[in-house]
């Protein structure tokens, strides 16, 4: 029996995503898309897009293709991320596509960030399953 997780449109608000204008394209089986546009507010002194906006962008894409197979009633947190940056951003809508690579309690997964149909980064990270009750 499959696992049916979160969706598109019952996604927790989450409101660091407003300020960075984060937004789910699409969600499903343990995938996701998500967009975030450059704004010269998350950029460096070089008006490259600031590295800590594209990670948040990998992170969220990875926590967006978790929720979608997660059981209702788990939480899941990032346990490590590592990410290489291959090309500055400076215009146009970064796209993250992200994808888990194993089901259970620790699930791996990798994330590729494109702009301009351009590979910028890649992302691989770690997530832990927690129950919701659980807080340490």
């Amino acid at each position: 029996m499959a696992i049916k997780g979160y969706t598109k449109d019952n996604f927790p608000h989450v409101p660091v995503w407003d300020v960075l204008g984060i937004e789910i394209v699409e969600m499903g089986a343990g995938e996701a898309t998500l967009i975030m546009p450059f704004h010269e507010k998350l950029t460096n002194p070089y008006g490259f897009m600031h590295g800590c906006g594209v990670y948040a962008l990998a992170d969220s894409a990875l926590a967006a293709a978790i929720a979608s197979i997660v059981k209702e009633g788990k939480h899941f947190l990032t346990v490590e991320m590592k990410i290489n940056y291959f090309e500055p951003v400076t215009t146009g809508i970064v796209e993250a596509r992200a994808k888990v690579l194993r089901q259970g309690r620790i699930m791996p997964g990798e994330v590729d960030l494109f702009s301009e149909n351009k590979l910028i980064a890649k992302a691989i990270g770690t997530y832990i399953i927690v129950d919701e009750n659980k807080r340490s």
